[in-house]
């Protein structure tokens, strides 16, 4: 079956070379995507035998373990280390933020001749996977080189379950490629073992959780003074937006300008701010326009602009990275690809702040967190846009209701933590401070 997959898999890999080369975004680390191995593994290639090997796919999932492979170096500073992605965005934050720590190279495609390449080269002694990356040949490969394979902050949301469970004739085996499955949940533990049977799957937490660590009161007051918003503006934060959701939020926000404006009796220094976080820097540019179609003054980060308070502006995050610490300046958030049919993004992020969110209804990718938080009363879900608008419109209007919200979100944030030591435990577990005898050099 796994030849038949390579097989299919040529296929595809060869019918997207067009796309894979003439896109800008699909062509990023596409060398070393085809096994053309970076030259920051081969020149140290000696020094990185018998790593670990991280791999998380792009920002989101890199977020979610960067506490963790900090953490792994200050333990074992004498295991060398290696982070793969797949993303352009994601490359990028890794580099930044683990410069020093790991070597940093792109993800290679799922065929035996690329990956087994680099499991030649670098010899790890173990590959940890974030959240769910699933690659049939990859897993395959490191079993047949004798390489323990894992997964950390692993998730398998209900509508990936019925998919993987449909075909677990073909996923089971795969999934039994890893030696040990850490999950985010009771839930998705029990999908796991649905769908693979036997496989060895810990319940960890979820590691993003455990890296919401506020920023100080002193760092918020300097990035306040960096984009001047004085502490007493209503703030709404629309993280990780997607098309459509940018168009929603101007709407809410217009509204708002109209009832503040209306409270003062026309006076022009509005009192309320719309901060903009798109979830791709592709479309940077294109969120700006649609600021300024809509007829405000757009202030982009990038460029070192702050407000004027002239009362019609919008503040554009227009650089990767930095959206939790723009959630403390937020009075209330909007988490985006909810809207949008994308599933969602880590919806708990304002929560560290006690600033509570609107969603719209796609949580697919986040049922489990968000369905804990609908049953305290913390998250507002939005049937559609406009229900949404209305929900960000009542907490502009109340602030009681804003402070509890936060509040209860926070004490489910404080209470779920713990995954970072669970997760250092597993991989204590499994790791084999001796080199390991590889099957196949």
């Amino acid at each position: 079956m796994i030849a038949l997959y390579y097989f299919c898999f040529s296929l595809v890999l060869f019918a997207a070379g067009p796309f894979l080369l003439f896109k800008k975004k699909a062509r990023a680390g596409l060398a070393q995507k085809l096994g053309f191995v970076a030259k920051n593994l081969s020149a140290n290639k000696s020094r990185l035998s018998g790593c670990v090997w991280f791999h998380a796919v792009s920002v989101g999932e890199l977020n979610a373990v960067l506490s963790l492979v900090k953490t792994f170096h200050e333990k074992y500073p004498h295991i060398p280390l290696v982070v793969s992605t797949t993303t352009a965005t994601g490359q990028a934050l890794a580099k930044e933020k683990l410069a020093g720590i790991a070597e940093i190279f792109y993800f290679p495609f799922d065929l035996p001749w690329i990956t087994g390449k680099y499991l030649a080269l670098l010899k790890p002694r173990m590959v940890v996977i974030s959240e769910t990356e699933i690659w049939p040949g990859f897993s395959h490969q490191c079993r047949k080189y004798g390489v323990k394979l894992l997964v950390v902050n692993g998730r398998m949301s209900p509508k990936s379950f019925k998919s993987y469970f449909r075909h677990r004739k073909f996923f089971a085996p795969v999934l039994n490629c890893y030696e040990e499955i850490g999950v985010q949940s009771m839930e998705e533990a029990k999908r796991y073992s649905d769908v693979a049977g036997n496989v060895k799957v810990r319940v960890l937490g979820n590691l993003k959780f455990d890296g919401l660590a506020p920023i100080t009161e002193d760092a918020i007051a300097k990035l306040r003074q960096q984009i001047n918003l004085p502490p007493n503006r209503f703030v709404l934060v629309a993280g990780s937006t997607h098309e459509g959701e940018e168009t929603a939020m101007l709407k809410a926000y217009g509204r708002m300008l109209d009832l503040d404006f209306g409270t003062k009796g026309g006076e022009q220094a509005a009192q309320v701010r719309l901060i903009l976080v798109p979830r791709h820097p592709e479309r940077f540019d294109h969120v700006a326009a649609l600021v300024d179609q809509a007829g405000y003054t757009v202030r982009r980060f990038s460029r070192g602009e702050r407000f004027a308070d002239s009362g019609r502006e919008v503040y554009l995050l227009d650089v990767i990275g930095r959206l939790f610490d723009f959630y403390s300046l937020a009075s209330v958030a909007f988490v985006g690809g909810t809207i949008a049919p994308v599933g969602g993004h880590n919806i708990m992020e304002p929560y560290a702040y006690g600033i509570p969110a609107v969603v719209g209804p796609d949580l697919d990718k986040t049922r489990d967190v968000a369905n804990t938080l609908i049953n305290s009363g913390a998250i507002t879900v939005g049937k559609n846009s406009e229900e949404v608008i209305d929900a960000l419109l009542r907490y502009f209007a109340d602030q009681e209701s804003r402070v509890k919200d936060g509040a209860a979100g926070r004490g489910i944030l404080n209470s779920s933590q713990g995954a970072l030591g669970k997760a250092m435990t597993m991989l204590s577990d499994n790791l084999q401070e001796t080199s390991v005898a590889l099957a196949k050099r």
